[in-house]
């Protein structure tokens, strides 16, 4: 697959009529809100955007997805612009691959993850914290073009929202002297980055907060402490009566953990098998994912295992990070 240029991908959006924008499975803050800055953008350009998910959108995140794009559509015109938006890998796509194959195949990609599987053109930039960075400089490119007269107001707090939830509120390491440059400059732009952050980090439902604590109970550890995991099965959740999105905020509750060095958490998914998430303060768990089939950012990555358990696809991604680890 080719490798867009910001100029090619610039082009490409401008030339978009019928644009369609995928989210990736369990979808984050910055696949949801870089879709809808999109959208925004869009819509602003006089088109008709839709967003299509592989999965629900979580409850927390409603305030960037309760716009009309996000609204569910059955049936796609065969001539659309296809785009994923944040997604590193088909298998990202679930069951949107075999939507968007054939005649409706994805038509490029807009991502920022470091290790990936192509599977279209592509525009990559690995130094974004988020693809939120990519939309905002996508955005201005239009407005000095003369296609947007200003960057759509709903656009400005969703490029915010983008980067401050993939950027854990600006405290990861994947931020960088321009991340902080360009929500200095949001907010100049109008962007409420009190709510916004309010609402990304400090409103959890009961249902979130008891999920938080079932976790915080059932952390599991190496002997010295430096890799910790936590188990959520289908049994799990249908005991407590929980959904997989309130168990969205797991990795961090399991990384808070002092001493902790690589966080994962181990969940069941729908098809059977369970997806691992990694979280690293210094090892590269991109390359550790990438063993496994999965892919990622060197401090935030993950991937997919088809196991009989989530007992037996805990121990393979703990020998897989002990091995580069010791």
């Amino acid at each position: 697959m080719n490798e867009l240029s910001f100029d090619e991908l610039v082009e490409r959006v401008i030339a978009a009529e019928k644009p369609i924008l995928l989210t990736h499975t369990r979808p984050d803050g910055d696949t949801v809100g870089s879709c809808a800055a999109l959208a925004s953008i869009f819509g602003a350009m006089g088109r008709n955007p839709i967003v299509v998910s592989p999965d629900p959108i979580p409850r927390r995140l409603s305030f960037l997805s309760g716009g009309k794009w996000f609204a569910p559509v059955k049936e796609y015109p065969s001539d659309s612009t296809v785009i994923a938006v944040d997604v590193a890998s088909p298998q990202q796509l679930g069951e949107l691959q075999s939507v968007f194959s054939g005649d409706l195949a994805l038509s490029f990609m807009i991502d920022h993850h470091e290790r990936g599987v192509a599977f279209a053109p592509r525009y990559l930039r690995s130094d974004a914290s988020a693809v939120g960075e990519i939309v905002y400089d996508l955005a201005l490119a239009l407005v000095e073009k003369g296609v947007l007269k200003s960057v759509p107001p709903f656009a400005v707090n969703a490029i915010f929202a983008s980067v401050s939830s993939d950027s854990g509120c600006f405290k990861y390491s994947n931020v960088t002297p321009r991340t902080h440059r360009i929500a200095a400059s949001l907010i100049e732009l109008g962007a409420d980055a009190p709510e916004i952050n309010r609402l990304l980090f400090d409103v959890k439902t009961e249902e979130i907060l008891r999920a938080e604590g079932y976790v915080a109970s059932h952390v599991s550890t190496t002997p010295d402490k430096k890799i910790a995991w936590v188990l959520v099965t289908d049994a799990i959740r249908d005991e407590m009566g929980l959904l997989d999105e309130h168990f969205e905020t797991a990795i961090d509750v399991v990384r808070s953990l002092e001493g902790v060095e690589i966080a994962m958490t181990v969940k069941e998914s729908p098809d059977g098998k369970f997806k691992v998430s990694l979280r690293s303060t210094g090892l590269d768990v991109a390359k550790i994912a990438a063993t496994l089939g999965g892919g990622g950012h060197a401090r935030a990555a993950g991937c997919s295992l088809s196991t009989c358990t989530a007992e037996e696809a805990a121990r393979i991604a703990v020998d897989a990070v002990k091995a580069e680890m010791y």
